[in-house]
């Protein structure tokens, strides 16, 4: 069960070296715009010494932008753990994945639902991650279809990927490659508000979860349970009030 996000003390705080957040209802406002107060609050903790990454559903072409605006100084991983860079302006890590296995899903949900299936306006530019949107169609009955691939709900979109692809996975595997690749996993904070975010809660010991009441209750749920610490806030106001805290313990 998450805890207050005050009750992380000046120990852990200074003991952060690596903030690792989601984008979409975690440092965006309720109509999806980054807010002010978290793009702020990002700014404070790369001044304070702490190294902070993108870690999103996103293309790459919506990420990078976004990483020079605040001047993300940290790994970007983007298409929920589908693709990776250890450094805004650095190469695409090759992870080994293939978009393959959730085309041909996409295709058999497209051939069981005529007409219900349609992909999001991003996915043109998605390396593994396939992006589309259902109309009359539960989630849980998409699942049952699957062969190949993974479902995955962001609360804005669904998402397939290759079977063994999240966020979690992909961060643990590229940290020895960030900084002097002596950053472990007790010194990462990972941030987050959605289901997409679950590998994140689970691989990694400290996190916090921000509100997001447009999920359902069993989801919130499930969040509440595996992450260490959640905001009062919501979306980005409560992104700004978490680092806003943490910067104030670490002096």
């Amino acid at each position: 069960m998450s805890h207050s996000y005050l009750q992380i003390d000046s120990k852990l705080a200074n003991g952060i070296s690596l903030v690792m957040t989601d984008v979409d209802g975690t440092i965006t406002d309720e109509l999806g715009n980054i807010d002010i107060k978290a793009r702020e609050a990002l700014r404070q903790l790369i001044s304070s010494g702490v190294v902070v990454g993108l870690v999103s559903g996103r293309t790459l072409p919506r990420l990078e932008p976004l990483a020079h605006d605040i001047g993300i100084d940290g790994p970007i991983i983007g298409e929920n753990g589908g693709i990776a860079k250890l450094e805004p302006q650095g190469k695409l890590l090759d992870l080994g994945y293939s978009r393959e296995p959730a085309l041909r899903d996409l295709e058999r949900l497209k051939q069981l639902f005529p007409g219900a299936v349609s992909p999001t306006e991003d996915d043109a530019d998605r390396l593994v991650d396939v992006g589309f949107k259902v109309q009359g169609i539960e989630p849980s009955l998409l699942k049952k279809h699957l062969k190949e691939s993974e479902l995955l709900d962001s609360g804005y979109m669904l998402h397939l990927s290759q079977k063994g692809v999240s966020k979690g996975g992909t961060l643990k595997s590229i940290l020895p490659g960030i900084g002097d690749g002596k950053v472990s996993a007790k010194q990462v904070l990972v941030i987050g508000d959605s289901l997409t975010d679950i590998s994140l809660f689970r691989i990694f010991p400290h996190s916090v979860l921000i509100r997001n009441n447009r999920l359902s209750v069993m989801d919130r749920s499930i969040l509440k349970d595996a992450a260490e610490y959640v905001s009062k806030l919501e979306f980005g106001a409560g992104f700004a009030q978490v680092a806003r805290h943490i910067l104030k313990m670490r002096g």
